[in-house]
């Protein structure tokens, strides 16, 4: 009942639930949204001016260790290759690895006056050198008929209670959202854990009924399509989802988790799905031998990739990617994500890209949507949304991302002292109709109250 994030948060809690003295944290805001993340880094920081409690922070977000950390390691195939204080490694690192590493971090306004996408550096992690890669961004087709069309889209859970079993409240998860999405477009849908992201893209597939809206895909109404029609449509429509391991099964071969969509749909026969998963392992940076081995053999960022290749296998034209690079350090998050820009210009692959990584977001988006809540109140050109935000929440979002610069850390800005709204509501709650103003072409803000 709660989404990635705030499981990532229940966990949060226990471990600093008995005030430890020292607190090993493995990627502990690696699910979290910026706001969040930006509160739990200070949370653990006045933890440790008030305990004396010490931190062995582990992570690949450059921006969280300029933040956080008093002193840095930096890590290569299990050695050590460079130590010193945070400001020193960021300031003038030594190891070639350390500055390709730099390097290849997102920064948030870099893409400004860039039209579309940008490919990042790659790191070589055998010489460290950063090769910066040409931009192969694609331009969307907007002239073209939509491939999604999504209109007034309604979720919501119930929740019973009582021995009858009765509805007594509802989660309104996704609540009346509208937006297209072209061939060769990359849609983010950015906001908080908990705000509705995932359960939109869950939605549009299927694997989530709405109660109410519409999901054109290629002309098709989704929430109209039988058992066959909607299985033909998945053909076209893949998802990699937030949680690698669970997405796989741990009884299969990974081998055979890629090439199942393909045995499944009739697309190819058992031996020819073996060289077509060789291919994919080998398009996310996976050797083709692994392909014997088992999810729990692997680590959380090479289950990720592997998650991404069966999501690929069926060449989808709709690819809905839920948290897909968060889990994945900073160089296998470049490579992984060029490939996806690779893809989409080949074959003019639509993204959904779901994410909490605003600086990524900026890098990889056509367009951005800012959900809260359960509803968009911000869509428009990622130009637009990133350096003319307009409602206070995108506002807070891009004040809350980290600065991967050691000398601009903004920790200390106090807790936020507002709860975070419920989007749980009484049964017959009905919610009151927006408002939305545009403020130039496409950009299209929901009324607030200033």
């Amino acid at each position: 009942r709660l989404s990635g994030g705030m499981r990532q948060r229940v966990m949060i809690a226990m471990a600093l639930a008995c005030k430890p003295k020292l607190l090993i944290a493995d990627e502990p805001t690696t699910a979290l949204d910026v706001t969040i993340q930006a509160e739990i880094l200070e949370l653990i920081k006045l933890l440790q001016d008030e305990e004396g409690m010490s931190v062995a922070f582990i992570t690949h977000d450059m921006g969280v260790v300029a933040e956080i950390a008093d002193r840095t390691v930096v890590m290569l195939n299990g050695n050590a290759v460079e130590q010193a204080s945070t400001a020193e490694v960021f300031a003038s690192p030594r190891e070639p690895y350390t500055r390709a590493l730099l390097a290849a971090v997102p920064r948030l306004g870099s893409m400004k006056g860039r039209p579309v996408p940008q490919r990042f550096a790659i790191v070589d992690p055998v010489t460290g050198a950063a090769e910066v890669v040409p931009d192969t961004g694609s331009t969307a087709a907007v002239t073209e008929r939509p491939v999604l069309e999504v209109a007034h889209l309604v979720t919501r859970f119930d929740i019973r209670a009582g021995v009858l079993s009765r509805v007594s409240a509802r989660v309104h998860a996704v609540e009346d959202i509208s937006f297209s999405l072209h061939a060769g477009e990359t849609l983010a849908l950015v906001g908080e854990s908990g705000c509705g992201k995932s359960t939109t893209g869950r939605s549009i597939l299927r694997l989530v009924e709405p109660d109410s809206g519409t999901v054109l895909f290629e002309g098709q109404d989704v929430r109209a399509l039988d058992r066959a029609g909607l299985r033909r449509a998945r053909q076209r429509m893949q998802m990699i989802f937030q949680d690698p391991f669970a997405s796989l099964n741990p009884r299969k071969t990974v081998g055979g988790a890629i090439a199942e969509p393909m045995i499944v749909h009739g697309l190819l026969s058992r031996a020819d799905a073996r060289d077509r998963v060789s291919e994919l392992l080998r398009k996310v940076g996976l050797p083709p031998d692994m392909a014997s081995r088992f999810p729990h053999e692997f680590s959380g960022g090479q289950r990720q990739r592997l998650c991404i290749a069966r999501a690929l296998a069926l060449a989808p034209k709709l690819l809905v990617a839920d948290e897909a690079v968060s889990a994945l350090d900073v160089s296998i998050k470049a490579q992984v994500i060029n490939l996806m820009m690779d893809l989409q210009a080949d074959m003019g692959l639509a993204y959904l890209f779901i994410s909490h990584d605003i600086a990524v977001v900026e890098r990889v988006s056509h367009r951005v949507a800012v959900m809260y809540l359960g509803e968009i109140v911000e869509i428009g050109p990622r130009a637009a949304i990133m350096e003319n935000p307009q409602h206070p929440y995108t506002k807070r979002l891009m004040a809350a991302v980290p600065v991967p610069e050691a000398g601009r850390r903004r920790l200390r800005r106090g807790l936020s002292t507002t709860e975070i709204p419920s989007p749980v509501h009484e049964a017959n709650y009905v919610p009151a109709p927006r408002l939305y103003r545009e403020i130039g072409p496409g950009h299209v803000v929901q009324a607030f109250d200033a």
